[in-house]
């Protein structure tokens, strides 16, 4: 059991590493691999407002069984003056929403929702790139 566990915790970090890779090559302006390329969280900043900032942390959950399963969590970094701005507690719930998120459209769907969100889904980099400014 143990191996099995190793070899399937080992394919989910090599998922979380592909899959953090695809979205700092895609949009290179706004997210961040702060312990780099094998990183266990992506930031996600805003070029157009400083301050708004996203963190995915991606954990592996070994449960008594053996199974591997992945655990993503959103952090969320705003500014003191949006907080007080933000009525209906839309940051306060965000964590909540991702999880909801994960769950209806899968990682990378929720990942890609996101950022789109944050860079307002309009690119202006080469076609082969997406950035947020």
């Amino acid at each position: 059991m143990f191996f099995r566990s190793l070899h399937f915790f080992v394919e989910w970090c090599e998922y979380r590493k592909r899959t953090f890779k695809h979205f700092k090559e895609k949009y290179p302006a706004a997210v961040q691999l702060p312990e780099g390329a094998s990183s266990s969280c992506m930031s996600i900043r805003s070029t157009s407002q400083p301050g708004f900032e996203l963190v995915i942390v991606w954990r592996m959950h070994i449960d008594e069984e053996g199974k591997v399963l992945p655990k993503l969590d959103l952090l969320t970094q705003v500014p003191q003056r949006a907080l007080e701005l933000d009525q209906k507690g839309a940051v306060t719930a965000a964590p909540l929403h991702f999880r909801a998120l994960l769950g209806l459209l899968g990682i990378e769907a929720a990942l890609e929702s996101l950022l789109r969100l944050l860079c307002g889904g309009k690119p202006r980099c080469p076609p082969s790139t997406q950035c947020c400014y």
